[in-house]
């Protein structure tokens, strides 16, 4: 098969790029980074430079494929004049208009989960977004939706709280360890508005690389949506996992609320009404909205990649 891949060499491209071309397809990756070309090219892929931006660009790197793998570039958050949604609108209509155009009729999106409503997910609404837009295409294209559930990566948002750095690592270690955890040098903490015993899907981003190079090159069939996890654990769970491997068996999990949450974001920086969308996200996840199309469409097959896999990894960026 002939596949485009979106991209570049991230965290679920490289991979999934590199399975692609060990099974014999003929695979084309795309790059917005000249300086990428030559890390694509000893993958044995193909190298397209240019911007999902230019509708052009991807209808003539589209022409010809038998599929293509379509995800949004990741956002800066903290970018004040970022509108996430009018962003989101543009791309993934670029994407409709250059998979008309070049005649694709099969399709791998990366959605996410959460993308089953507008309401109630905060930051989460535009991959509803994204799908909806796919879903105008002409019915004879087949477009499959993968819904990852939250990243492990994601974990390593919480570095600097769990080494207990900067005045919000410190402020937190006093607020939910005490005085004494500073005195006896057990300092750190993972805390967001979720947590504690809260029970969460996690998926290691080589399990959705994984499930995507199945997607496509299985038969597309009809329009479908998969979520992909690899594991289901308590916050408690996570942290004592990451904590004995990073030599702090006390780590704990603790839940912030809200207006705590919202605070500490705006602390670091982020726009208010960024902010406010990763605060109702959370929330989110913590009353179970997020979560409740997962639970009634979960995979029955879990990824290979745990979460005690995800902390060496994790242990050996803490401990650089």
């Amino acid at each position: 098969m002939k596949i485009i891949v979106t991209g570049s060499l991230g965290n679920i491209s490289k991979p999934l790029a590199k399975e692609l071309v060990q099974k014999g397809h003929s695979v084309t990756v795309i790059s917005s980074k000249p300086e990428k070309q030559a890390a694509i090219e000893a993958l044995g892929a193909n190298a397209a430079i240019g911007s999902i931006e230019d509708v052009d660009f991807l209808t003539a790197t589209f022409t010809g494929a038998d599929a293509v793998y379509c995800m949004l570039p990741p956002f800066d958050y903290f970018n004040p004049d970022l509108d996430i949604m009018e962003t989101t609108r543009r791309q993934v209509s670029n994407y409709a208009a250059a998979i008309k155009a070049s005649g694709v009729k099969q399709v791998v999106h990366l959605s996410s989960i959460g993308a089953h409503t507008d309401k109630g997910n905060g930051l989460l609404a535009f991959h509803h977004l994204a799908e909806s837009i796919f879903k105008e295409l002409p019915a004879d294209i087949i477009i499959k939706h993968i819904r990852p559930v939250g990243f492990y990566t994601n974990l390593y948002d919480f570095m600097n709280t769990i080494k207990g750095k900067g005045f919000l690592g410190l402020f937190l270690t006093l607020r939910f360890s005490g005085i004494a955890s500073l005195l006896t040098g057990k300092t750190g903490v993972i805390a967001a508005n979720y947590g504690a015993e809260d029970k969460m899907p996690w998926v290691s981003p080589v399990d959705i690389a994984a499930a995507i190079a199945e997607e496509l090159t299985t038969p597309f069939v009809e329009r479908k949506f998969r979520y992909v996890a690899s594991e289901e654990l308590t916050c408690n769970e996570i942290a004592k996992i990451l904590g004995e491997a990073i030599g702090k068996p006390y780590l704990k999990w603790s839940l912030m609320s809200d207006k705590d949450m919202l605070g500490g974001l705006k602390m670091f920086g982020m726009p208010q009404s960024r902010a406010q969308g990763v605060v109702d996200m959370n929330a989110g996840m913590h009353n179970g909205l997020v979560n409740e199309d997962y639970y009634l469409n979960k995979p029955k097959v879990m990824g290979k990649v745990k979460m005690k896999d995800f902390a060496r990894e994790f242990a050996a960026v803490y401990n650089q």
